[in-house]
């Protein structure tokens, strides 16, 4: 059975962590620029391949994010637009895969794993937190050295310019925040813009996934042109490449 997408139901079961399903404004983030959302959309009547979201083609095919799309500007339909709800330019604002269970792993503490079959391309959640400024990731960054550090940094190289987003889930997160790295991880980390410009940071499968498998990301952004470097936390995803340490953008 092939995992679908569903209202995002999930909830924590450890103590500490408050469930929220998307991004929410942190430390060092301006409220109004968080909150700024797009004031127009396409004017398709049923379905989006060349508009002004999908910027001349499409984004996804039957739900699943098309390759040559990963490295470009992703932007999807919203509440401006005219095409309809289930217009195929909308994919990550229908909620995470509703096959995702969390349970732990010896020495890696918990893990994000599937009940059922998800196909190379699907949407499976958002990595969502705290979205904060880049001093405040410094600072969470250096008080965790000795524990856990949940923040995650991802650089986009658009045109001439650099945008950062850092996003720390550790006491505000969603079932994303589960998922750990691996080396070779089988999923990608895409940033998706749905309602404004701060974009949401979602997984997406990179190869079919088995029914019990761990769903992995790269922690040093997994997007084309992220900053690459290690860390001195050892890593523990047991891949045939393995790099040793955990990555770390430098912030």
């Amino acid at each position: 059975m092939e995992a679908i997408a569903c209202a995002d139901k999930y909830e924590h079961t450890i103590s500490g962590v408050m469930y929220v399903e998307h991004n929410i404004p942190g430390p060092g983030i301006n409220l109004e620029e968080f909150e700024l959302e797009y004031s127009l959309g396409c004017s398709c009547t049923i379905q989006c391949s060349d508009c002004s979201c999908t910027r001349g083609s499409p984004n996804y095919i039957n739900g699943r994010i098309l390759d040559e799309t990963l490295s470009r500007p992703i932007i999807e339909c919203n509440s401006h637009c005219t095409c309809k709800e289930n217009c195929d330019n909308r994919v990550v604002q229908n909620g995470p895969l509703d096959s995702l269970f969390v349970s732990e792993i010896d020495g890696k503490g918990h893990g994000l794993f599937t009940t059922k079959y998800i196909k190379k391309g699907q949407f499976i959640c958002e990595y969502a937190g705290e979205v904060v400024s880049i001093e405040e990731a410094r600072r969470r960054v250096e008080m965790n050295k000795n524990s856990m550090n949940y923040v995650l940094v991802v650089s986009e190289h658009i045109g001439d310019r650099i945008i950062v987003t850092c996003i720390d889930p550790k006491h505000f997160g969603n079932i994303g925040r589960y998922s750990n790295h691996s080396c070779e991880p089988n999923t990608n980390l895409v940033p998706i813009r749905v309602e404004g410009p701060v974009p949401r940071l979602c997984l997406f499968a990179s190869r079919d996934i088995e029914i019990d498998e761990e769903i992995t990301f790269n922690y040093a952004g997994g997007i084309t042109n992220s900053i690459h470097n290690f860390s001195h936390t050892i890593c523990l995803c047991g891949s045939t490449n393995c790099q040793g340490y955990l990555p770390h953008n430098p912030i």
